[in-house]
């Protein structure tokens, strides 16, 4: 566990093993040592109300996805939003989730404008 001085926005922590075993590897904690934003994506995945809002850990990397598309987007990188897509409900479906639940994942992505898809509370996630 991190110490407890060490502030977290949700429950995600990297163990300093980890970290150690990188830098044996490689001879240095990250791959890149810098980022040409013109050549960089953020890439968010599933950012939409069906899965935001029932998960707290999802919610709580909203704020640093949406400074880091911002910050990207300011120096000229992209930012990719990837949805679920609304698929067609098949009988294997229907048989391995249920007939309900089945349903329910094949609308996940929502439809419409994608402003309109993604999580609404988030400040940046529409931009």
């Amino acid at each position: 566990m991190p110490p407890e001085t060490e502030v977290r926005r949700h429950q995600r922590w990297i163990d300093p093993r980890e970290y150690a075993r990188h830098e044996a590897r490689r001879g240095r904690r990250f791959a890149f040592t810098h980022l040409a934003p013109a050549r960089t994506a953020l890439v968010v995945i599933d950012m939409v109300p069906f899965f935001v809002s029932g998960n707290p850990y999802c919610r709580g990397i909203v704020p640093d996805i949406d400074r880091l598309a911002d910050a990207l987007r300011a120096a000229g990188g992209t930012v990719a939003w990837v949805l679920p897509a609304a698929g067609q409900r098949t009988p294997v479906r229907d048989e391995f989730f249920g007939p309900e639940v089945a349903e329910t994942y094949r609308t996940s992505g929502g439809t419409g404008p994608l402003s309109q898809r993604l999580w609404p509370e988030a400040d940046g996630l529409s931009r």
